[in-house]
């Protein structure tokens, strides 16, 4: 294609812009990552990371076989869908790797809540909403698979249950959550931000729900009510973080990929906001910093523990004398060497993502008459 020098001008200026704003997300998605890192580190005393998912040998093995049966027909389903928009031309495959590394980072995170104790956002709700919800069922268990040998987090045994609430159903949820906003002419930035927050929570509101059904004590309600309250007031706040950061990486993606969002999925709104997207990013980024730090200036020097360690204590309240069934094959030798290696995952994550959104946001180059590359707007 090419243009008039009458359009160099609008054209090259268009270049420009372009090229600071790939250049700001590529500086502020490792900068975010970093603060979050600090906080993590500042937020456990000892530079000890926590595990803050149901964790190994706490689940009777008579429910880590079903829970891990339950996940195959999901993580089958997940493998073709994944095949099929690996298939698409374009940038799919560059959000597809965004959507895994966005996992990978926000997943690797423990943030302190103002209850003293910490968990993790997970990161799923912003893949379920681009690609549907079964694709990340294979990005959420390779995180998964990834912290149960390398960082003890979680665990084999539990890995069913683990997948289930965090990379199924969560996943789900967020997807039936984002295409009800969208039925209901909610705003675009409204239905990415209920979507990511009320699918973290719903993983936690699983995790309960399994953790009760293995341990009922007296009553199913009642170990439930245990479980939640242990999970729940520690998670909400977290669950905003995550919605909050959902809502600044979608944006971006709206905003360059809309010939992908119309192919990928009729419940994505192709219509991108071709306004300056950095103050607003700018204001919610300070508005995560916030809901992090917060906690750590509110309560000084509280060390931090994780919210599913808070949970195996509530198992040992309601059957005494319990002991893990099974021991992490393998636990990383101190906690600093334990918090580098989670800081390892996020760095990945973190280089990912902002090479993708970098990537993405550079625009389509043509030729003028002059045979000089240059950059056309989007749409054009």
């Amino acid at each position: 294609m090419r243009l008039s020098n009458q359009n160099k001008g609008l054209l090259v200026k268009n270049q420009t812009s372009s090229s600071k704003a790939g250049l700001v997300l590529k500086i502020l998605i490792p900068i975010l990552a970093i603060i979050l890192l600090l906080s993590d580190m500042l937020s456990s005393g000892s530079l000890s990371a926590s595990a803050m998912h149901i964790m190994e040998g706490y689940l009777p093995v008579e429910w880590c076989i079903p829970w891990g049966l339950l996940c195959i027909p999901f993580l089958v389903a997940g493998a073709i869908s994944l095949k099929k928009k690996i298939a698409y031309n374009g940038r799919v495959k560059l959000l597809i790797a965004l959507c895994a590394a966005f996992v990978f980072i926000i997943s690797s995170l423990k943030i302190p809540s103002v209850t003293g104790s910490c968990s993790h956002p997970t990161g799923t709700g912003l893949g379920a909403i681009l690609f549907g919800p079964s694709i990340m069922s294979i990005l959420g268990v390779i995180v998964l698979i990834f912290q149960a040998i390398l960082l003890a987090h979680g665990g084999l045994t539990t890995l069913g249950a683990n997948t289930f609430s965090m990379a199924i159903f969560g996943p789900f949820v967020a997807y039936g959550i984002f295409k009800l906003m969208k039925k209901c002419k909610a705003p675009n930035a409204l239905a990415v931000f209920l979507a990511a927050t009320v699918g973290d929570m719903a993983t936690y509101v699983l995790t309960s729900v399994q953790l009760a059904a293995a341990y009922p004590g007296d009553s199913f309600w009642t170990s439930f009510g245990k479980f939640i309250a242990v999970f729940a007031p520690t998670q909400v706040p977290i669950a905003i973080a995550e919605g909050i950061l959902t809502v600044i990486v979608y944006g971006v993606i709206q905003k360059n990929c809309a010939k992908e969002l119309r192919e990928l999925s009729g419940i994505t709104v192709a219509n991108p906001n071709r306004g300056k997207l950095w103050a607003r990013n700018l204001l919610l980024t300070v508005g995560v910093v916030l809901l992090v730090t917060i906690p750590l200036a509110l309560l000084g020097n509280t060390e931090f523990g994780g919210t599913d360690n808070a949970g195996s204590g509530v198992i040992e309240e309601i059957d005494e004398g319990y002991t893990p069934w099974f021991n992490s094959i393998w636990e990383p030798p101190s906690g600093e060497i334990e918090s580098l290696l989670f800081c390892v995952q996020a760095a990945i994550g973190a280089g990912i993502c902002g090479f993708v959104l970098g990537r993405i946001s550079r625009k389509p180059k043509v030729e003028n008459d002059d045979g000089e590359a240059v950059v056309t707007k989007s749409g054009d």
